[in-house]
């Protein structure tokens, strides 16, 4: 069965979740609550600072969309601003739309038509965006899609107190995986991921085209770094923080 067709999930509970999320891991499980309860199919977490301006996928911390959506969305050139970028420099908090507000539109231009088209592919009729202002200027947002009617008063209320703490807990994750990557090197990151693809400090080494002492003199270094004695520890805290 399709998670978003077991049913709604009580708030409370979906509350208790978000409070002891403690990885990118846990906050998925958290958007995905938040997607059976209000009836989505889809989410969409924007990073605070993306690693790439733009690129939608780029832009995003965490998501639920097909990848296919992503790249459909990436080729379709000369797109108006996306509510995520009209939501980061305006007033508003909460932003619902329907995929009718452009098939309402008169002489669409030729790339929203297409945006209308993938939008449709991909059961993408409806949904909302919430932004939560940051402590430096920016804002947190994050938006779910289906085909629903829009939200009720009740649920919008619902819907903006899960928001705030699930956009607050995203932010204290995203600064601690912001911290990690910023005290390791390219070498350390690439032997981490390597590592926890299952190379071996050998195979590592062949990868890399380095001596395996070299690997090894990393691999201690990530540890040190990530505060633990022995790689098997490093690669559990590093998959703890959402770093890999």
């Amino acid at each position: 069965m399709n998670e978003w067709a077991e049913g709604p999930v009580e708030r409370n509970a979906i509350l208790a979740r978000i409070q002891t999320a403690d990885s990118l891991t846990d906050l998925d499980t958290c958007m995905r609550l938040l997607q059976r309860r209000f009836g989505f199919r889809f989410y969409k977490l924007f990073a605070q600072r993306p690693a790439n301006g733009t690129s939608l996928r780029g832009r995003l911390l965490l998501y639920s969309v097909d990848e296919a959506f992503l790249d459909g969305f990436d080729a379709i050139s000369d797109l108006p601003p996306t509510p995520d970028i009209i939501l980061a420099s305006a007033e508003q908090q909460l932003y619902q739309w329907s995929i009718d507000d452009l098939r309402c539109l008169e002489g669409l231009a030729p790339n929203l038509v297409e945006l209308t088209k993938l939008l449709t592919r991909h059961d993408m009729l409806n949904g909302v965006y919430f932004a939560l202002p940051a402590l430096d200027g920016k804002k947190q947002i994050m938006s779910l899609y289906g085909d629903r009617l829009p939200l009720s008063s009740a649920e919008i209320e619902d819907f903006c107190f899960l928001a705030i703490h699930v956009l607050d807990r995203a932010g204290m994750l995203e600064k601690r995986l912001d911290g990690a990557r910023a005290g390791m090197s390219n070498l350390e990151i690439r032997c981490l991921q390597m590592a926890a693809s299952g190379l071996d400090t050998a195979a590592i080494a062949v990868r890399l085209s380095l001596s395996t002492r070299t690997v090894n003199y990393l691999v201690g270094s990530l540890c040190r770094k990530l505060n633990t004695d022995r790689l098997e520890q490093a690669l559990r805290r590093a998959a703890q923080i959402g770093f890999i």
